[in-house]
Parts: structure tokens; sequence; C-alpha cells
């Protein structure tokens, strides 16, 4: 790989060298001959130094020197050249031994450029499969999305009819709620005299009113407060409390003490004869013999035979008829019956007095009781409650007649384009 003129070039240097050393080893071989000469011929001090003179060499020893520096350089150069082969056989080894190398180096990188060639191709292919599944899911989303959007815009179509129904229909449901309440207040009132269910019924009217808002249905609700204000004045009747008391009297009767005969007689006698409205006409001398009888001392006389109850089969006989009494009186308080309960209590309170002891303890509360009970007023005047329902009537009347001409008044400019 070395270029010829350098191998030149580094052949004439060697030779020059070799040129030089040959030289100086001749002049220390020419140095002796000229002490000699000048040993030979000495001269004098004072005599001025001059310079030696050469003597020329014969051509024999010059020729055997020309030939021995022409070997030399012929063997200087073929070890030149030796060394040259040899350099150019290393250079050249080394630069195909780095030759090789570097293919394979490039051989390993080829290797390692297709290795990832395919890696890349591999990743590519996934990349793209994956992209594809992905972009399948995207559509698939999307097309579910859409879906979802179609049944949300539908539901709230169905849900926006729903409210529309419901805040229509709501106002004819509150409003039949007001009719029943209304209706089951005058039931209760007329078939029950139940005044107080009658007033929480109205009064819930009065709140579903107050509820509605419609300032339309305002003379009802005044109305209603006029009717639960009338109710509040009258006094409720505690019918099942009265009916209750009267079964525990019942209950207790075979416990009341009977009074004696010498008692009952007495009783018997004291009792005030009714007066006699106007005196009866005299019919004749026997008439007037009795009467003056009559006033005579402390004789009286009486029209009825003395009853006293002295045997146990009287005293369970009137026990029966008390009993009767006071059933009678339950039966007629809880139908509201005033005549036939007053008659019972009266009767009732005559026999206490007639037959049992009115000193004992039991019979003078249960004659207080009987008393009490025969103050009560089992059918106070009720008022009208009704008004306040032919008011809702005719406003239920009105909406209905408004509803029904709203669609034929639609119904008319649909005609009218076609």
């Amino acid at each position: 790989l070395v270029s010829k003129s350098d191998s030149n070039r580094l052949t004439d240097n060697i030779m020059a060298d070799t040129d030089n050393k040959q030289l100086s080893k001749s002049e220390p071989e020419a140095m002796p001959k000229s002490n000699l000469d000048s040993e030979a011929s000495p001269k004098s001090k004072s005599d001025p130094e001059t310079p030696p003179k050469s003597k020329p060499e014969p051509k024999s020893t010059q020729d055997a020197q020309a030939s021995k520096t022409k070997q030399k350089r012929s063997s200087l150069a073929l070890f030149t050249l030796f060394l040259l082969l040899i350099v150019a056989a290393a250079t050249g080894y080394a630069a195909y031994y780095l030759w090789q190398q570097q293919i394979s180096l490039l051989d390993s990188q080829n290797r390692d450029t297709a290795s990832l060639r395919q890696q890349l191709n591999q990743f590519n292919a996934q990349l793209n499969s994956q992209s594809e599944s992905l972009k399948q899911s995207i559509t698939a989303n999307n097309t579910q999305l859409q879906q979802l959007q179609q049944q949300q815009v539908e539901l709230t179509k169905l849900s926006q009819q729903a409210i529309a129904i419901t805040n229509r229909q709501q106002r004819g449901w509150i409003l039949a709620e007001i009719d029943y309440l209304l209706r089951m207040a005058n039931r209760r009132l007329q078939i029950a005299r139940d005044i107080n269910s009658a007033v929480a019924a109205l009064s819930a009217a009065s709140q579903r009113l107050f509820d509605l808002g419609d300032l339309s249905l305002f003379p009802i609700r005044q109305q209603l407060s006029k009717d639960i204000a009338s109710l509040k004045t009258i006094q409720q009747v505690d019918v099942n409390g009265t009916a209750l008391a009267l079964d525990q009297m019942i209950e207790h009767l075979a416990e009341l003490p009977f009074k004696s005969v010498v008692e009952e007689v007495k009783t018997q006698f004291e009792k005030p004869q009714p007066e006699e409205a106007e005196p009866k006409p005299k019919d004749g001398f026997v008439d007037s013999v009795i009467d003056t009888l009559k006033n005579i001392g402390d004789i009286k006389i009486h029209d009825r035979a003395i009853d006293p109850a002295s045997s146990a089969e009287q005293q369970q006989h009137i026990e029966q008829i008390l009993r009767t009494h006071l059933l009678g009186a339950r039966l007629a308080v809880l139908r509201f019956d005033q005549s036939q309960f007053s008659h019972d209590l009266q009767q009732a309170i005559q026999i206490l007095h007639a037959h049992y002891k009115t000193a004992d303890n039991r019979v003078s509360q249960m004659n207080a009781d009987l008393t009490n009970m025969s103050t009560l007023a089992l059918t106070p005047q009720l008022p009208d409650i009704t008004t306040s329902w032919s008011m809702l009537q005719k406003a239920l009347q009105t909406e209905d007649d408004t509803n029904k001409q709203q669609p034929a008044s639609k119904s008319k400019p649909s005609q009218e384009v076609m």
C-alpha cells in the first residue's frame, strides 16, 4: 500500500546515510599519514604553518571502496525492500483484518437492523390490530351512545307527557277528594250525628283547598269556615261513653240493696197523689159520705193497693224490669231516640226510689248518674252543611264545560286549514 515514490525516497535517504558513515571512517585513516609527513619534515618555529597537501589515492582503492559502497547499498536496498515488503504484508494483513472486522460488524449491524425491523413490523402489526380493535370499540360505543341518547330523548318526552298528565289530573284528584270529604262530613253528621268527625272532614277539605291554591274556590273555603264554626258551638254528646256507663249499671244491678217491707210501704204512702184538674161532680149521697170520711182525722183512702217487694221472686222481677229500662235507654242513646231515652230513664229512676234503699251509696250514685243522663240532648238542632258541597259541584260543572269548549275551539282552525 506504500507508493513507489515514497519507497524510492526512503532508499535514497538510507544510501546517503551509509555514504556519510564511510567517509567519516576514511578520514581517520588518512590522518596518520599526514602526521608522519609532518614529523619527517619538521619546520622551524619561525616558519609559518602551511596546510598539508593530500596526496591523491590510487585508483584501485577507490574502485574497491566504490564497489564496497555499491554492495552495501544493494544489500541495504534489499534489506529495505524486505522491510517494506514485511511492512506492506503487515499493513495488508492489518487492513484485511480490519476489513473482515468491518464486514462482521456490518453483518452484525445488518442482523440487528433486520431484527429491529422485524420487531418494528411486529409492533406496527400489533399497533394496527389494536388501533383497529379500538376503532371498532369506539364505533360500537358511538352507536350505543346514540341509542342511549335516543332513549333519553324518548324518556324525556314520556316524562314530560307524564308530568303534564299528572299536573292536569292532579287538580281533578284534589277536587274529587274534597267532594268525598264534604259528602262524608254530611253523612257522619246526619246519620251518626258525629259532630267531631264532621268537623275533622270539613277541616281536611279546607286544607286541601288551601293546598290547591285556586282563588276561584276561595268562597267554598269561606263557607267551610262558617260550617265548622257552627258545628263547634254544638255540644257533642258522648254516645259511646253513655252506653258504656249504662252497661256498667246493668252489670252491677244484682249488688243493689232492696228496701224492707216497712220502708217500702212508708215510701208508697208518702208519695203524693196526683191532683185532679177538675173536681168530679157528685153523683149522689154515697159520694158525699165518702168525702166527709176523707176529711175526718188522719184517715186516708188510696185508690190502689200497696204491693211491697217482700219475696225474692218479686225482687227478681223488679230487678228485671229495671234492667229492661236500662237496656232500653242504652238502645235509645245509640239510636239517638230522645223520647225513648228520657222515658226509660224516668222509669228507672222511679223504680230506684220505690224499691231500693236510696240511703245506700251505690243506689244514690246510680240515681245521680241517671238524673244527669236525663238532661242530655241526643238530637240537637244540626246546621245544614251542604252549601259548600253545592258550591263545589257548580265549580266542577263550570270547569267541565270550559274543558269541553277548549278542544272544540282548537279543532276549528285545523278544519279551516284542511
